[in-house]
C-alpha cells in the first residue's frame, strides 16, 4: 500500500487548546510555511516564492498541524495515531478557525522511498508535545508502506537524533566503506545551508 491519497487527519485536546494535523493539502498555508522559512526557528532553510512552494508542497506527501477553536466533526480524537482517523474529503469547514503552526513533509514516489524534510512547531508551540506527535503520525503512515526501501532525513541537532531515534527506530547511518556493503551518499545542492 502506498501513502494514502485520501486525506488522513488526526485531532488532539492539550493545556485545554485543540490541534489538527492533516496530510489535505488544501488546509496548508504557503505564507505561513515561508513564514516559518524565513524565520530564524528554521535555520536551515529559506523561504522561496510563493509558486516554487507551492510546487514543492503539490509534489510531496506533506503533514500540516494547525491549533483549532475546537475539535472538528470530521475527526476523530485522539493522542495515538494510530487508534483513530478520518479518511476521506473535507468539505472546507477546517478553513476558519485553523491556525497553521507546524509542519512536516516527505519527498516520496509514495512506494518505496521517502525523505523526511522541512519539519517544524512554531516556538510558541513548543514543549506541549506536538513534535512528538507529529512524528508519530508520520511514522504511523511510513510504517503502512510495504515496499518502503529507505525513510531518510538529515538533522544537525542532537535532541533532534534522539527524537527520530525514539519516535521513529531512525537510526544515524554509518559512513561506511563500500567494500563492507552499500554506502549512503549524497551531494549538497545550492538551497544546503547546513
Amino acid at each position: 500500500m502506498p501513502l494514502p491519497k485520501s486525506p488522513k487527519q488526526w485531532t488532539k485536546q492539550t493545556r485545554g487548546q485543540f490541534f489538527l494535523i492533516s496530510t489535505d493539502n488544501s488546509l496548508l498555508s504557503i505564507p505561513a510555511i515561508n513564514a516559518a522559512l524565513a524565520s530564524d526557528t528554521i535555520y536551515w532553510a529559506t523561504p522561496f516564492p510563493e509558486e516554487v512552494l507551492q510546487g514543492i508542497v503539490d509534489n510531496s506527501f506533506c503533514y500540516g498541524l494547525y491549533k483549532t477553536t475546537s475539535p472538528s466533526q470530521n475527526t476523530a480524537t485522539t493522542e495515538v495515531p494510530n487508534r483513530s482517523e478520518n479518511e476521506g474529503g473535507n468539505d472546507g469547514s477546517l478553513h476558519s478557525g485553523v491556525e497553521q503552526i507546524g509542519f512536516a513533509r516527505l519527498a516520496t514516489d509514495w512506494y518505496t522511498f521517502a525523505y523526511l524534510t522541512d519539519v517544524y512547531i512554531l516556538p510558541e508551540y513548543q514543549g506541549f508535545g506536538l513534535g512528538g506527535w507529529l512524528l508519530d503520525c508520520v511514522d504511523e503512515l511510513v510504517q503502512a508502506m510495504p515496499y518502503l526501501r529507505w525513510l531518510i532525513l538529515r538533522t544537525g541537532s542532537e535532541k533532534s537524533v534522539k527524537s527520530y531515534e525514539k519516535r521513529m527506530g531512525m537510526e544515524i547511518l554509518a559512513n561506511g566503506d563500500v567494500a563492507s556493503g552499500t554506502v549512503c551518499m549524497g551531494k549538497r545542492g545550492k538551497g544546503n545551508l547546513v
